[in-house]
């Protein structure tokens, strides 16, 4: 019975070891270098392009702004000046040049902040020239459910109870040794 403290400590150190394993498991061999992690994910925003023999834009969506950016399709150089109309399902406007090749469209509240594809026709004119082109905005679902690979708190959850298992047994292994000690005394003694 002398070799039981040292059986006890050697319990201990089993189950420790235990817990350590399970950890080690549950984080998998994870060298935490992903091709795409959340933070640094960026998302395109959704756009839509044109073209005619004489232009070509391209509207992407920013927030409640609708920016296109309108060049001559022969030689590629912003087109200045020009009167941009565009209309889509319950939608017509005037979009306003901001910069040379660049109009700007304020969305009104609620129109293009659902998922879906929008049709949109955009009439250009300047000067004596004008054209009519036909563009689609894709704006794709929002998947707001993604997870992380690493489940850390898992992993912690499991990593605590084995500690906590491993720290009751030496507890109640420890108490069960002190009952029989007391018990082997007051026996030698009487």
């Amino acid at each position: 019975m002398k070799y039981l403290p040292a059986f006890i400590i050697s319990l201990f150190l089993l189950v420790s070891n235990v817990a350590a394993i399970q950890v080690a498991q549950a984080h998998g061999a994870d060298d935490h270098e992903h091709a795409t992690t959340a933070g640094l994910m960026t998302q395109v925003a959704p756009r839509a392009s044109a073209q005619t023999e004489d232009f070509e834009l391209l509207m992407v969506l920013q927030g409640r702004q609708l920016i296109i950016y309108l060049d001559r399709f022969a030689d590629n150089q912003p087109v200045l000046d020009a009167q941009l109309e565009l209309e889509s399902a319950g939608l017509k406007a005037i979009a306003k040049q901001s910069s040379p090749g660049v109009y700007v469209l304020d969305l009104p509240k609620g129109w293009l902040e659902k998922s879906g594809k929008y049709a949109f026709s955009i009439s250009v004119e300047v000067g004596d020239l004008g054209d009519v082109m036909t563009a689609s905005l894709e704006i794709p679902e929002l998947n707001d459910t993604h997870q992380d690979e690493h489940e850390h708190t898992s992993i912690f959850s499991t990593w605590w109870k084995w500690l906590l298992a491993a720290t009751l047994l030496l507890i109640a292994v420890t108490l069960v040794y002190a009952i029989w000690r007391r018990k082997q005394r007051s026996d030698f003694a009487a």
